[in-house]
């Protein structure tokens, strides 16, 4: 977790807060991610693979990791250590990362982007849409302009507190060299994380393009553009010199458009956003025939970031994370680095599009965001120099059909997309009062429900940052374990005692532990498999009899895709599944209680929702029967 040192807040410089240490002043001497050793990686990767494969399969993919260390693996490894060595400016994953999403030619609508909820305003009158909008817009710029003028404090994780959150250690660090500075900051247990990501968070927008996509950034952009139904509008939030608008005349901007009338039964040009890469590519080469298209779509791509005014009003969990997941494909603009999405009743999410980059920068602009905008007071009716500009179109019978279809197609695709949430009464407090990882335990709820459900244990994903490294990116987290098989069969088994049951808890949750700190160190089996396979691909040598077995197909097909994030100011996020079979689970457990949020194609859905909270309040039963306390 990013912990911020002390911050002395300037509403009158525009800023959220202002900073000692420079914002990237770490970023040239960060740890560079490493290259694990061949060997860790070959003995991770056959644990990872015997709880979800049959015995014969892991057999078989013994004898071809065994073949694959002795033979051509350590060639591979050579050469990409060698890579690696070549560019001391980025991390041997960070090129190939970026290439699998913006070569990827499915939609980025529920494939790719996830969307964050963000906790409703403390004050209920700034819960009303307009006044809510204008509040989070106006922090989003103040946020934008800390950030552009180098004044956001650095993410830095405090090990001892007590000794970097000081302001002897922000004087120090500021004088320290940056060639050194993340040295100094490590001697007394500040690690500084890598900020590359957050250059991509405004004013840049993923660019349809045939074959492979690409990422753009308007550097001189002034303006936001907000969609309303199936209209577009924009406004400038900056002056001329750079300096924020009155947030009264950001209020009275959005006041204007709301009074507009609400145009939701045509296709709107978001829809474009939901169709194939390659598809939307051709489109869009269409659309910038005409001039005027061309003037909307340039306003849309430079924008600092998008709004949605909601037409909707979500009330349940279940509700809320479809709107904000998806909506009606009309009013979302998928393609931008972030939408910022106010329903009708103030609700309010961020979905951001994920080839730029994964959720650190997204959490800290979230949270910085939220507490800034909780400090106002709901603003006073303002008055604009000049209203919202409407962005016109000009569509073509080609374009119409286009949408059409498009509309026809997202329709019948998000029919078939279940969502789900349900709460559990069970709480962080668990971790400490149980002396277990909270983590871990949500993990093995996941892995006992899906076993209740199935009978059978399948390919797990969890996220895990590498922001501790120059340009990492994730790790996966590989959840099903020998133990956590070990925990769910003891479980499941009628006569196993809860003390018995417990051991296996603390056991596979231990195990979970000590895979996320690999994760997080940059010391998985996953990316560095994918390094050695795409070694094997540029060397023009045949792909090796490893990537070729039925286990490495499993392992590569996720059938539970999970992640979590912790925030006091955010309620979760929700994601799509990343294929037919798979369950897409978000989750979080907080003070207040624990949360999921689920997204899958499959109609058992409803069942693995009750067998989750079922899970982990079971776990939290065994827990409290062996507590010696």
């Amino acid at each position: 977790m990013v912990r911020l040192t002390k911050r002395s807040f300037s509403s009158a410089a525009g800023y959220v807060q202002q900073t000692v240490i420079p914002t990237y002043h770490f970023q040239k001497s960060l740890m560079r991610l490493p290259v694990p050793k061949l060997d860790d990686t070959l003995n991770r990767y056959l644990l990872a693979v015997e709880p979800v494969v049959s015995p014969e399969q892991f057999k078989d993919t013994q004898r071809e990791v065994e073949s694959f260390r002795k033979s051509l693996g350590p060639q591979l490894h050579e050469a990409l250590v060698a890579r690696d060595k070549a560019s001391p400016e980025t991390s041997y994953i960070n090129k190939w990362w970026f290439e699998m999403y913006v070569r990827d030619r499915q939609p980025v609508a529920i494939n790719v982007n996830p969307q964050i909820k963000i906790k409703d305003d403390p004050n209920p009158a700034k819960n009303i849409q307009n006044q809510r909008a204008a509040s989070l817009i106006a922090s989003s710029v103040r946020f934008f302009l800390t950030l552009r003028d180098k004044q956001l404090v650095p993410d830095i994780f405090h090990t001892k507190p007590q000794h970097s959150k000081t302001e002897m250690f922000d004087t120090v660090m500021k004088y320290l060299p940056e060639s050194i500075s993340f040295y100094g900051a490590a001697a007394v247990g500040a690690y500084p994380l890598d900020m590359s990501q957050y250059k991509n968070l405004f004013q840049s927008t993923r660019i349809p393009r045939v074959g492979e996509d690409v990422l753009q950034v308007f550097p001189d952009s002034k303006h936001v553009v907000v969609q309303y139904g199936s209209d577009f509008y924009t406004f400038d939030v900056l002056t001329p010199n750079g300096g924020m608008v009155p947030d009264a005349e950001i209020l009275a901007n959005i006041d204007a458009i709301l009074a507009q009338p609400k145009n939701v039964s045509q296709n709107g040009l978001g829809l474009m956003t939901t169709l194939g890469r390659d598809e939307w590519a051709k489109a869009r080469t269409h659309l910038l025939e005409s001039r005027t298209n061309a003037a909307s779509i340039k306003d849309i791509d430079s924008a600092l970031f998008m709004v949605t005014l909601e037409h909707e009003s979500p009330e349940t969990d279940r509700d809320i994370s479809r709107t904000f997941l998806h909506g009606n494909g009309s009013n979302h603009w998928f393609d931008k680095s972030f939408q910022l999405i106010i329903a009708a009743n103030g609700k309010a999410s961020v979905n951001f599009e994920h080839s730029w980059g994964d959720g650190v920068a997204v959490l800290r602009y979230l949270n910085e965001m939220y507490m800034d905008s909780v400090k106002h007071n709901p603003l006073p009716q303002g008055e604009f120099k000049k209203s919202p500009k409407s962005l016109s179109w000009d569509l073509s019978e080609s374009t119409k059909a286009t949408l059409t279809n498009a509309k026809s197609t997202f329709d019948a695709w998000t029919k078939r997309l279940l969502v789900e949430a349900v709460e559990t009464p069970v709480t962080k407090a668990i971790g400490t009062k149980y002396s277990i990882g909270t983590d871990g335990v949500m993990q093995m709820a996941i892995q006992l429900a899906h076993f209740r459900l199935h009978g059978h244990f399948v390919s797990t994903y969890e996220s895990a940052s590498t922001a501790a490294f120059k340009h990492g990116r994730t790790e996966t987290i590989r959840s099903c374990t020998n133990e956590a098989v070990a925990f769910c069969k003891a479980m499941q088994n009628s006569s196993a005692s809860a003390s018995d049951q417990a051991a296996a808890l603390r056991t596979a949750v231990k195990k979970h532990s000590e895979l996320t700190k690999n994760g997080v160190m940059g010391q998985g089996c996953d990316r560095h498999l994918y390094g050695l396979r795409k070694m094997a691909e540029i060397q023009g040598l045949d792909t090796p009899a490893l990537f070729k077995l039925p286990s490495y197909d499993i392992m590569s097909h996720i059938i539970l895709s999970t992640s979590t994030l912790s925030s006091p100011h955010l309620d979760g996020g929700s994601f799509g599944p990343v294929n037919k079979d798979c369950y897409g689970i978000g989750y979080g457990i907080e003070a207040i209680g624990s949360m999921f949020q689920l997204a899958s194609y499959r109609t058992d859905l409803p069942d693995l929702r009750d067998l989750l909270a079922k899970s982990v309040v079971d776990i939290e039963k065994i827990l409290q029967e062996t507590n010696t306390k």
